[in-house]
């Protein structure tokens, strides 16, 4: 039996929710940015009235119990022992890989593996710094990391890798033995490795679990920075409160000075949220996996059956990557929206041939989008 009401489906109407304001107006439904649609854990959002009964919302910091909080959750969901001294935090992912740019010489470059998250690929050159394209490679089912090009892409310039894990957009969970040897390679090179795991906790591959880089990194932990969130987990995405673990002191604090005036703090109730979560969600978060793991059924099958698309495995994420490289259109994206659902474009991750479709809303509106999908694909039978 469900505790929870993830069958519901929600209108966001009136809540400035940028998923669905993109579409306003016009009948498309929205099934792009990672943004779930189940109600946020009533633990959190107790936690959050609790709060407020205090009347004052001024700066504030990270108190040391929710660093404990932290530490803990480190420990017990991904076997990684942190000194809580570790962490820096962070009002957002994304806002803490652009500090990191920071650290950098002009004439350092950034090294990427593509397909990928869009903003790895714009923060680089946003920030004037060369980035260099390592391309996955599509193997046995899977994504995999092709150390060799990797390898070749190197060069003197080469001084950060961002890596997404597990990766957004293909959906894999890459192996102990994968990320020990990215360590390796990046140590041996001199490259800062930036570990983006805001995904950690979304695994729905039945047989294996998330590995964290800095529970791997050995004797390299100068060399790694690890980034990590409770907003995908706990569908926090608008509570911007995120952390870096950084186990070397001087990198720590080299970073933590220079983003002192270049971020803004973390909101006084993102705090209280990002507490309550990792204290008191998990019940919420255990229900959420069976049910993601259900849409990734449904939807598989859905698209099995559909002409023209094919769907790569998604070990983790809540996020289908859909191969639709044999559509006969010339913008598939287009195609889609014309059929009444908004997608991703596979162009912003860096593959025309794809979209990601973000399944994380209630089955009844999953079905909607398959029936969405599969309108648009049979115009052409």
């Amino acid at each position: 039996m469900n505790t929870f009401p993830f069958d519901t489906t929600l209108s966001r109407d009136g809540t400035g929710s940028i998923k669905w304001e993109k579409y306003a107006g016009k009948e498309v439904l929205p099934m792009w940015v990672a943004d779930m649609e189940f109600p946020t854990s009533p633990a959190i959002i107790s936690a959050l009235k609790a709060r407020l009964d205090h009347p004052v919302l001024g700066y504030t910091t990270a108190t040391n119990e929710l660093a404990q909080v932290v530490t803990q959750y480190l420990e017990t969901h991904h076997s990684w022992s942190i000194d809580p001294d570790w962490l820096v935090w962070l009002p957002g992912v994304v806002p803490g890989l652009s500090a990191l740019t920071s650290l950098l010489s002009p004439d350092d470059q950034i090294m990427v593996f593509t397909p990928v998250y869009h903003p790895l690929l714009l923060i680089p050159e946003r920030y004037r710094h060369t980035r260099v394209d390592v391309p996955l490679h599509y193997m046995d089912n899977r994504w995999h990391i092709d150390f060799d090009c990797f390898e070749r892409s190197i060069n003197s310039h080469c001084k950060m890798l961002f890596l997404c894990s597990p990766h957004n957009p293909v959906g894999t969970l890459f192996t102990e033995s994968e990320l020990s040897r990215l360590v390796e390679i990046c140590a041996a090179n001199d490259i800062l490795l930036i570990s983006d795991e805001i995904h950690c906790d979304l695994v729905l591959d039945t047989e294996r679990k998330h590995v964290s880089t800095g529970r791997v990194c050995g004797d390299h932990a100068k060399n790694l920075i690890t980034l990590m969130s409770p907003s995908k987990t706990f569908n926090l995405a608008g509570a911007n409160c995120s952390f870096a673990v950084i186990p070397d002191a001087t990198l720590r604090n080299n970073y933590r000075s220079l983003a002192m005036y270049t971020l803004p703090i973390v909101p006084t109730l993102s705090y209280t949220a990002a507490q309550a979560a990792y204290t008191h969600g998990w019940p919420w978060h255990e229900e959420l996996i069976d049910y993601l793991r259900g849409n990734l059924n449904l939807l598989q099958s859905a698209i099995d059956d559909m002409p023209f698309l094919s769907m790569d495995p998604t070990e983790a994420t809540y996020l289908a990557w859909i191969n639709t490289g044999s559509l006969p259109v010339k913008n598939a994206y287009d195609h889609f929206v014309e059929a009444g659902i908004g997608l991703s474009p596979g162009a912003q991750f860096g593959d025309p041939d794809y979209q990601r479709l973000n399944f994380a809303c209630s089955r009844t509106q999953l079905q909607q989008g398959i029936d969405r999908l599969r309108t648009a694909v049979e115009t052409f039978i």
